[in-house]
């Protein structure tokens, strides 16, 4: 009978402690989903500023400005122009197509 008692007991117990366990875990799991939410809204301000930093710096004003002020680079004359195209390797896809204007070596 004391045995019986005992063992009732210590599974009343054990049910308590498991519950303890599930809140405590569920409460720990929560801060954990709210630091990462946190963390993910911090993500996504850096990557809307880096962003607009990249449009800032693609910007093609902006690149014509430096290479003229700082690199000393100057607009080509007529005819110093020559274009080049470069297709696709297997040539299949006109569509894919890369044009650079560039300006012939000085006399």
């Amino acid at each position: 009978m004391m045995a019986r008692r005992f063992m009732i007991g210590a599974a009343f117990i054990a049910v308590i402690l498991l519950d303890i366990w599930q809140h405590v875990h569920i409460v720990t799991l929560g801060y954990e989903v709210e630091q990462a939410q946190r963390k993910q809204k911090e993500m996504q301000q850096i990557h809307q500023q880096l962003l607009v930093e990249v449009e800032t710096l693609s910007d093609l004003d902006r690149i014509q400005r430096i290479a003229i002020t700082k690199l000393g680079l100057v607009k080509p004359q007529v005819g110093q122009v020559v274009l080049v195209e470069k297709g696709s390797p297997s040539g299949s896809s006109p569509d894919v197509m890369t044009r650079v204007q560039v300006a012939k070596k000085g006399p």
